[in-house]
């Protein structure tokens, strides 16, 4: 199967939404400014405008490992992150020092034709599966990046609407294809680290690069060739292995997901050499 792009994302600005600021949003927003300068220079007609959503202040634990210096301590991560791309690239994105949930309440009021999810707790990820899945105002895709120490995973989706449903296969999102991350029973690990060392003791040092630029080039194969083979990858640093997710019916069976509308038969034949793997959560 070969999922093409929504023509009406070739038409206008895309307005994405990034959740979280921290270790991969940071560098995801770094990577969606790059991708912004291609697709304009590839034709697009209008790029990007994000809208980065984060509530956390940049702390001493963050200093290395994430991008941000000294200076930044105490600040909002979505507004210094935002202020140095807008200086940088003379681009006019927002910051949000909210949550996602709050984000009408802190005045946001446009919809997103995508969603950048960076976060790190179940809890964000089930909120986002209850604004997202099944809203008539849902994005058309949800891109979801979540790590461990050394493991991570990389998926876009299509939320669920009424129109997809009727429309045939569709790609699965984060929250549907691994479930688990929907269990309330699962306690949260999200204690706050209080120095770099502690917070290298729960996330290696370059286990964000590796997720996040997986995750931009799936968004730059997106809206450069309008199509895609594959809609995920799953990895692991720890014995460099990674395996790419392909967008079909009969590899979403081995994860227990079957599509709206998908014939039984071919979701329930199951593929060779196609990597299952336990969802990270940050």
């Amino acid at each position: 199967m070969e999922h093409r792009i929504d023509p009406a994302l070739l038409e206008k600005r895309v307005m994405v939404h990034l959740v979280g600021v921290g270790g991969n949003g940071a560098q995801m927003a770094a990577c969606l400014a790059r991708l912004d300068i291609a697709m304009r220079a590839l034709g697009h007609p209008g790029g990007l405008h994000v809208m980065a959503f984060d509530a956390d202040r940049v702390s001493e634990a963050n200093v290395g490992r994430q991008l941000y210096s000294r200076a930044d301590l105490g600040q909002y991560k979505s507004v210094v992150t935002v202020h140095r791309l807008n200086l940088f690239y003379g681009f006019d994105w927002e910051a949000v020092p909210a949550r996602y949930e709050d984000r009408k309440e802190a005045g946001v009021s446009i919809d997103p034709d995508v969603v950048v999810s960076c976060v790190d707790t179940r809890a964000a990820r089930r909120a986002l599966h209850e604004a997202l899945l099944g809203a008539d105002n849902a994005p058309a895709y949800w891109l979801d990046l979540g790590n461990k120490e050394a493991t991570a995973q990389v998926l876009l989706g299509e939320p669920r609407t009424k129109k997809r449903r009727a429309g045939g296969l569709r790609l699965p999102c984060i929250t549907e294809l691994f479930p688990e991350l929907l269990d309330p029973s699962i306690p949260d690990d999200n204690t706050p680290s209080c120095s770099v060392r502690m917070s290298l003791a729960s996330q290696g040092l370059f286990i964000n690069d590796v997720v996040v630029r997986m995750g931009a080039q799936l968004l730059y194969e997106l809206f450069s060739q309008g199509r895609l083979r594959h809609h995920g990858v799953v990895m692991n640093l720890e014995s460099k292995r990674c395996g790419p997710i392909e967008a079909d019916a009969a590899v979403w069976a081995r994860y227990g997901f079957v599509p709206d509308g998908a014939d039984s038969e071919a979701a329930q034949c199951e593929p060779q050499d196609q990597p299952v793997a336990t969802p990270a959560d940050a």
